[in-house]
């Protein structure tokens, strides 16, 4: 896949685990200068296999940025340790993750966050229940360091406005009776909002299962065929009209680059469409179907 100006998607499914990487700075001169950078957090609801959780929350230490200006910085969280619920914001939704911190300009060329704890919670009647269940998620060493090369120009006095999207389907694995935190997260510079948008609506008919939901996939043209960009759940919100969906915080297509987005309830065969490039650009929204409710079969 091919590095993009604007925005970039992490896959860091396959990143290896820094282990004693400290905030210390970097090598090189220090500058002068300095450029603010501030990040929100946004999710999806997820589609998870053996468990769909009430609430998730994630347990950061710390997030950092390198820049060739003056090494490894600390962001200013909301409050250390921050935790964030982050099925809390889906559907377009987002929330402070780090506020507006001063840092040497240059150009940003990582990004680094700290987790220390991740752990879903499942209602077993009602949020208001005393009855829940907490299930902890496996974050190797306790505290899980990622970073991914990125290129994006601070300024002197400039601003730089981050969102991260969690993408907890992909991020969450099962191994047997156990889950791992493995982040999959999907990286935007917001200046100006890159994001791209897929929605659409699923007739009522089409929910078969118990409870009344499907899964809808969406497969970047660059990835395995069975190795989805994201995936969500959608649940049937009327008996008597469709379900109006969307997926949020999507890398725009580039040049000869698609999206298939596959909407399955688990009986019927399951509906396809590809959106290809220039159809999903830069900020841009997608209809599924030409508006028209999706009926499966």
């Amino acid at each position: 896949m091919k590095m993009k100006a604007i925005y970039v998607l992490f896959l860091i499914m396959s990143l290896a685990l820094l282990a004693g990487c400290g905030s210390g700075g970097g090598s090189g001169s220090v500058s002068t200068s300095t450029g603010t950078v501030s990040m929100d957090i946004a999710d999806a609801k997820p589609f998870i296999a053996g468990a769909q959780p009430d609430e998730l929350w994630v347990v950061f230490d710390d997030v950092q940025v390198h820049t060739s200006g003056g090494g490894w910085v600390s962001l200013t969280l909301p409050e250390t340790p921050f935790e964030i619920n982050l099925l809390a914001f889906s559907d377009g939704l987002k929330t402070e993750l780090a506020t507006p911190t001063q840092i040497p300009a240059g150009h940003v060329t990582q990004i680094r966050f700290e987790i220390r704890r991740a752990y879903m919670v499942i209602y077993k009647d009602s949020p208001e229940s005393d009855e829940v269940v907490e299930i902890d998620l496996d974050v190797p060493s306790g505290t899980l360091r990622t970073d991914k090369q990125i290129d994006w120009a601070l300024g002197d006095g400039g601003e730089m406005s981050l969102t991260v999207h969690f993408d907890l389907s992909r991020s969450i694995v099962q191994a047997g009776q156990e889950y791992k935190l493995k982040p999959v997260l999907h990286l935007f510079n917001n200046n100006p909002e890159e994001a791209a948008t897929i929605c659409g609506n699923i007739a009522p008919a089409s929910f078969v299962s118990d409870p009344p939901e499907v899964v809808v996939s969406v497969i970047w043209s660059g990835s395995e065929a069975d190795e989805p960009y994201t995936v969500v759940t959608v649940n049937r919100e009327s008996e008597t009209v469709p379900t109006e969906f969307c997926i949020y915080w999507l890398v725009p297509l580039d040049t000869d680059e698609t999206y298939t987005v596959r909407i399955d309830n688990g009986v019927h065969a399951p509906y396809e469409k590809v959106v290809a490039y220039p159809e999903l650009g830069s900020g841009k929204s997608f209809e599924l179907n030409g508006e028209a409710a999706i009926s499966i079969p």
